[in-house]
């Protein structure tokens, strides 16, 4: 705990240089010199993309005008010396930060931005490989979840709110043996959609009891085990974030923690749980949320419609279509005249561009002076 907190106390000595007249001294642009004061305002959101260097930029933008907005210097420079951390290191970094004693509320305020930046980043939908594990958990697409419950199917409330845009994912990788098998080779009997005065979340596919169930997908068991009106009931969690359902089975064929290939036997067909027949109660899901599985498996062809799906919100659940990428757009540049009073950071700002970018786009240097009228490239 003590070396802790040391690390912190050596990581805030640039933001804790305190002056009265940070402007006295005008000849001096050193960007740890230029940090002096806080305040309460939030003037800059942190995005978990942005780079030490993307800081500096920004910093090195600031520090060259006339007066310089030191309250803004600082919330910058906290970010750069957090973006510095990787994010195993950056945990033990907070702590010791919220353990030492009189570390300013507006440092604080920082970190906790920053921080939510970074949980927000990590949760949001993105795009996923189909058979590559990120980070170091054993448990695929744990960037999305963050915990891995062995005893509900569903243990995510179906919140539809964060699907504000179209998700790509990936089904099938020949190079990484990323396959795909049909869970089993039947007749459709109730399709996914409203049946008896309730949302159907699946497909029931028609079966004989000891019949086999299969992965649909390479992943890691979730679930295995008897569960309300499921039976005994199985869920795969996928690399690319998906996971399967597989519910009603009469016996298991793996438990918690296995890690199974498209086309593994998980399980035999039954009649357990809330069930009038043998058959198989199948489910695709991502992040809670239903998947329509049609939409995803051609079930009298037994094959994946696409190997690349685009997901989108539709009502109460997420429908698939075929994904790709739009076609390429020509380049062409942007320009812009600066006026009175502009600067790198604030017309970066305007054209949602970093202050880098702008650099590169014209060739010059972060501490360039600007002058009204000037012809700068925004954007290609």
């Amino acid at each position: 705990m003590f070396k802790s907190a040391f690390v912190c106390f050596l990581t805030l000595l640039p933001f804790l240089v305190l002056a009265t007249e940070p402007e006295s001294n005008p000849a001096k642009r050193d960007t740890s010199t230029a940090v002096v004061v806080y305040d309460a305002d939030v003037k800059f959101i942190p995005e978990a993309n942005l780079t030490s260097a993307d800081y500096t930029a920004m910093i090195d933008s600031l520090i060259g005008l006339s007066s310089i907005p030191v309250s803004l210097v600082n919330q910058l420079n906290i970010y750069r010396t957090l973006s510095e951390y990787e994010n195993d290191e950056l945990g033990f970094v907070i702590d010791s930060i919220f353990e030492t004693p009189d570390v300013p509320q507006t440092v604080l305020n920082a970190v906790n931005l920053y921080m939510t930046s970074i949980d927000r980043s990590m949760r949001a939908p993105a795009g996923f490989a189909a058979y590559v594990p990120y980070g170091n958990s054993p448990f695929p697409a744990d960037e999305l979840y963050g915990h891995w419950n062995t005893l509900v199917p569903n243990p995510i409330r179906n919140n539809l709110t964060r699907f504000d845009s179209t998700l790509q994912l990936l089904l099938i990788d020949t190079v990484a043996n990323c396959g795909f098998h049909t869970p089993f080779e039947g007749v459709v009997t109730s399709h996914f959609g409203w049946r008896y005065g309730r949302n159907h979340n699946g497909i029931d596919i028609d079966l004989e009891v000891w019949d086999p169930v299969h992965a649909a997908f390479p992943g890691v068991v979730r679930v295995a085990r008897y569960y309300k009106g499921y039976g005994r009931v199985v869920v795969v969690r996928h690399f690319n974030g998906l996971e399967t359902i597989y519910a009603h089975l009469h016996r298991f064929k793996s438990k918690p923690g296995d890690v199974v290939e498209a086309g593994d036997v998980i399980g035999l067909g039954g009649s357990s749980g809330n069930s009038t027949g043998s058959h198989l109660h199948f489910e695709v899901r991502f992040q809670g949320v239903p998947v329509k599985p049609s939409e995803i498996i051609d079930f009298k062809k037994h094959q994946l419609r696409y190997p690349l799906i685009a997901l989108k919100k539709s009502g109460s659940f997420l429908t698939a279509s075929q994904g790709g990428l739009p076609e390429p757009a020509v380049p062409e540049s942007k320009e812009y005249l600066v006026e009175k009073g502009d600067y790198l950071y604030r017309i970066a700002q305007k054209f949602g561009v970093s202050v880098k970018e702008l650099c590169e786009f014209n060739q010059i240097s972060p501490h360039k002076h600007l002058y009204a009228g000037q012809r700068l490239i925004v954007g290609i």
